[in-house]
């Protein structure tokens, strides 16, 4: 049985690399999903981290894509809350082919996932088969006609199915029902630094920036970070596509305009520029009566 923590640099998955080492009894290594889309400060912590918890590491790479900045260009557009292929090509993809490729054993999988974090993740088991959705459906319930959806994982089916006959694959998820200042405070105690970026105040710390990222993690970024904006302009021009949604900004400030696919309609999408532009206008309309100095949203101010 090999023991195997996905480690991405974040809060929760730190504190699960901290449980494994309190523990295991049992040899353990961590795997890295490497989007090659983080921030530096994250891939130093990353080292450190791995260093300090004197386990083997594995960094996993896409085998079809050379990270974040190659996928969409392979792709000539960005993903979308709709259409999330980063994640499955260069998480999800990368973890599958570990361990039909490298582990070809039983293995346990530890993920630092939590029931707080969303609707979706709320609905998880603590202790699961990692290939679940291979046989049993996803479902889904169509917004608009209520009516379910099933869907199945395919990708390098048979071979899954072939390595479900012969070896167990189990992931479990022992902070599922922890909260974030509990886990941030876990990691406290048992003598880590979490890091550094929450303490800039960014909840998440994964790609960066998330397409899913919201406004208050976008100034911050604008803010201290102002070399990442200049990167996602770059390769916005050299993609003709852009970063974040058609609705991500009031259509006024949107100034790019794009003909659906589908439809034939046109309709203005928000450029890099357009978003930084909406944040600084809204940032100098707010009125703030206090501003505080703690900036971390899992450390209490004292």
């Amino acid at each position: 049985m090999k023991h195997i923590v996905t480690f991405s640099g974040g809060k929760d998955s730190q504190a699960t690399c901290i449980w494994a080492k309190k523990n295991l009894k049992e040899a353990w290594s961590i795997a890295f999903c490497d989007t090659a889309w983080e921030s530096p400060i994250t891939y130093s912590f990353i080292l450190e981290l791995e260093q300090s918890m004197n386990a083997p590491s594995n960094h996993l790479n896409s085998k079809k894509y050379q990270g974040f900045i190659d996928l969409i260009h392979q792709k000539k557009r960005f993903p979308s809350t709709k259409a999330r292929f980063c994640t499955e090509e260069l998480k999800v993809k990368p973890m599958i082919d570990y361990i039909l490729d490298e582990v070809g054993s039983d293995c346990m999988i530890y993920q630092g996932i939590r029931w707080e974090e969303s609707s979706s993740r709320s609905k998880l088991e603590a202790t699961d088969c990692y290939f679940k959705h291979y046989y049993e459906p996803i479902i889904k319930i169509d917004p608009k006609s209520g009516e379910e959806k099933k869907s199945y994982h395919t990708y390098r089916k048979k071979e899954v199915l072939a390595y479900l006959k012969q070896y167990e694959a189990t992931v479990k998820r022992p902070i599922i029902s922890w909260s974030g200042t509990a886990t941030i405070q876990y990691i406290l105690d048992n003598g880590y630094r979490y890091n550094p970026l929450y303490d800039f105040g960014f909840a998440r710390v994964g790609c960066f920036p998330c397409i899913m990222c919201t406004h208050s993690e976008l100034q911050l970024m604008i803010e201290h970070f102002p070399e990442r904006i200049d990167l996602i302009r770059q390769h916005e021009q050299a993609t003709d596509s852009t970063f974040f949604p058609p609705d991500y900004i009031p259509n006024r400030y949107c100034s790019k305009l794009v003909t659906r696919k589908k439809t034939g309609k046109q309709v203005k999408v928000p450029t890099i520029d357009d978003v930084v532009r909406y944040i600084k206008d809204r940032r100098m309309k707010q009125q703030k009566i206090f501003v505080s100095s703690c900036k971390n949203i899992y450390v209490p101010c004292e």
